[in-house]
């Protein structure tokens, strides 16, 4: 290093001298971006609709037919259980109804000849329907032993197995529909109050890329979250995906970019901002500087901060269009030492 400095002559004339003592750095050229552009953020995608399935009687599972993932049909049975507590309970059911029906027949024929009063003949015929009552709902959940699918869908959510005793209402899994897909992200606290809910359903906020598909798709903003994450100071927003039922599946990760709200249309197309990664600023004493090369020399170069976004700092003023903008390396740098770029 000594001696570059103490014969820089050679060192501008010795081309392998130069590549010998030139820094290596990683940089990108400064590209300007279309203002109506304020953010990218990675999401996952899953579906709009989903039905969670549960079941109405106890009881112990006897037969799994469907395992996470499948696509089932309408009506077909994902897992059945044993329905003996139901028929043990239908048993009781049916007996006591017999009960009842046989004393509402003993007390009508003496309440026809006057000996029972009107009071203790309609206690009887309460006692009669409730029984009744109780008996048709056990019936009906004798009947209900097998778990059926109540739409078309994938599978998801199933936990339970052959031998595990379940509860009536527990939650054993969920049908998800495969025709209409939603991907859901994290905004910043800085960045929620530029994101607007589209209300009419034509509206496209954005695009949502996924690599997984190898698609790019329009998405339409329809959900935002009014409370933050306290720990992450984050809010969960979920944008619609128009299109994709056919390649798109669920837990997919998609990079999606939305358009800026505040902005007219005419704004955003003729105005462009420089976004740079905010890695690559140093903040100083003096106020933030970045490093670029010049005729492959290292040059500190003070800028001006816009704001911050999700993919980095926006730069009110100190880079343009076709500065090289070291993003790697930068602090083993100098004033004016060589530097040896390598493209990102």
């Amino acid at each position: 290093m000594t001696t570059v400095m103490l014969f820089p002559s050679c060192a501008r004339h010795d081309t392998r001298g130069q590549e010998r003592t030139a820094l290596r750095v990683k940089m990108t050229v400064v590209t300007p971006q279309a203002n109506g552009v304020h953010a990218r953020y990675v999401g996952v995608v899953e579906p709009v609709h989903e039905t969670p399935l549960s079941m109405q009687t106890a009881g112990r599972v006897t037969a799994v037919n469907a395992k996470n993932g499948d696509a089932v049909r309408k009506g077909q049975v994902i897992l059945r259980i044993d329905s003996m507590q139901a028929q043990h309970a239908l048993e009781s059911a049916e007996a006591a109804l017999r009960q009842a029906q046989d004393g509402y027949e003993r007390v009508r024929q003496v309440h026809a000849k006057g000996a029972v009063t009107d009071q203790k003949m309609v206690e009887i015929e309460s006692q009669l329907a409730r029984a009744q009552s109780l008996y048709s709902a056990a019936r009906q959940q004798v009947g209900e032993h097998t778990l059926k699918a109540p739409c078309d869908g994938v599978l998801s959510g199933l936990e339970v197995e052959k031998g595990q005793s379940i509860m009536p209402g527990m939650r054993l899994c969920s049908i998800l529909d495969k025709s209409a897909f939603s991907v859901r992200f994290t905004v910043p606290e800085a960045e929620i109050g530029k994101i607007a809910i589209s209300r009419q359903p034509s509206t496209v906020s954005g695009e949502m890329e996924c690599a997984a598909a190898d698609t790019v798709l329009p998405v339409r903003i329809t959900e935002k979250s009014m409370k933050a994450n306290p720990i992450t100071h984050t809010y969960e927003v979920k944008a619609r995906v128009i299109g994709g039922a056919d390649v798109l599946m669920t837990g997919m990760v998609g990079k999606v970019l939305l358009v800026e709200s505040r902005k007219s249309k005419v704004e955003s197309e003729s105005q462009e901002v420089i976004v740079i990664p905010a890695s690559c600023v140093l903040l100083k004493p003096e106020g933030p500087t970045v490093w670029v090369a010049e005729e492959g020399k290292a040059v500190r170069r003070a800028i001006a901060i816009d704001g911050y976004q999700a993919e980095g700092v926006r730069v009110k003023s100190g880079l343009q269009a076709g500065d090289s903008l070291i993003t790697e390396g930068y602090q083993k740098l100098y004033e004016g030492c060589m530097v040896k770029g390598e493209d990102q």
